[in-house]
């Protein structure tokens, strides 16, 4: 009996460009992409082939001027066993930004923490299907679903350190109860779900969080308030020049939306007079980073002090490296010195400096 030329892929007859372009080449390559190819197929969207600071997060502050592309910095990183000094103050800088960058930054960052520890696990993941007969693919899933457990569960104050072993005990553990289990039905973690997991965290600070309800009953009131104390302090230290550099660039539409805060229903009537969301964050009139010693002082510790507690992992703040110099951020300080991250319009914040300055 011979074979059927129109059922043999292999025949004479099919070109193999008509194969491997057909359902069943798909149907193979299919589960091939697993959690790991992509997570890095999406830092590489988000990233590309621009140069990339994982000191600060922006290459225009930072005081280095030569970046690496993602893959170059990438190909760079050792975070097993043989950890070198540079990679794990990456991952200390990494995984600040992840914590303390914008909404949408976190969540970049957030992918690159998981991408520079795929290929640590990927030579792991394959030696386990191997041993055990089962699907890599589920393998990683069960890994990285483990990592992002220990991230998300671990206190804010954590060591970046500390959080590295976290996140790759879990993950081991994870994969080795999954292989374990004897089963090969797993809850193998989509993509959809980092994103999703990243805004789980309070990642955003709304509006309707700094309304202090015990001392103004009226939210309109309260936000008006807050923004002229804060216009009346700017201008009683000199330096309301420096904010309404910030207001021009507000209101002439400069500034990037997606760094916008977001604002609740009752605020969006102010943003229809002109047709832009004005409001910003105390945060923005800052700088972004001080140096160590600075923020050392501000916290009322002296540098010996902080660096000897960064070492020991009781720092309260977390620390940014460029080089073998350290910095701050500005957002980390405040929040464990108790300073609210207020959200202000600039109309109250001209109000209240126009009232001390007797105009």
């Amino acid at each position: 009996m011979g074979l059927d030329s129109s059922r043999n892929p292999w025949s004479s007859t099919t070109a193999p460009h008509d194969f491997f372009t057909g359902p069943i080449w798909r149907r193979e390559r299919k589960p091939m992409r697993d959690v790991f190819t992509l997570i890095t197929e999406r830092v590489a969207i988000d990233w590309g082939v621009e140069p990339i600071c994982a000191h600060v997060g922006d290459v225009q502050l930072c005081e280095i001027k030569n970046h690496p592309t993602y893959q170059v910095l990438r190909s760079k990183v050792r975070l097993g066993r043989s950890k070198s000094v540079a990679s794990v103050r990456l991952w200390e800088s990494v995984s600040t930004l992840a914590k303390e960058s914008g909404q949408q930054e976190r969540d970049k960052w957030l992918m690159i923490l998981l991408d520079l520890l795929t290929p640590h696990f990927g030579r792991w993941s394959r030696e386990l299907a191997r041993k055990w007969n089962y699907e890599v693919s589920d393998i990683r899933s069960a890994m990285m679903e483990g990592a992002l457990d220990a991230w998300f569960s671990m206190p804010g104050g954590t060591p970046a350190k500390e959080l590295l072993d976290t996140m790759m005990t879990r993950a081991f553990t994870g994969a080795r109860g999954l292989v374990e289990a004897g089963s090969s039905e797993t809850c193998a973690a989509r993509a959809e779900y980092l994103a999703d997991a990243a805004h789980d965290e309070d990642a955003t600070l709304r509006a309707s969080v700094i309304i202090d309800a015990r001392t103004v009953q009226d939210p309109d009131a309260d936000e008006r308030i807050r923004g002229e104390r804060t216009g009346a302090l700017l201008q009683r230290m000199g330096v309301f020049d420096h904010v309404k550099i910030l207001h021009e660039k507000l209101r002439s539409g400069r500034r990037d939306e997606v760094d916008a805060p977001a604002i609740t229903p009752a605020q969006v009537g102010r943003s229809w007079v002109n047709g832009k969301n004005l409001y910003y964050r105390i945060s923005d009139l800052l700088p972004q980073y001080v140096g160590f010693s600075e923020a050392a002082n501000i916290a009322g510790l002296s540098e010996s002090q902080a660096s000897r507690m960064a070492r020991k992992g009781t720092l309260p703040f977390r620390v940014l490296w460029i080089g073998n110099r350290r910095f701050v951020s500005v957002k980390s300080l405040m929040h464990i010195l108790g300073i609210q991250d207020s959200i202000v319009h600039p109309d109250d914040v001209e109000n209240g400096a126009f009232h001390v300055g007797g105009q």
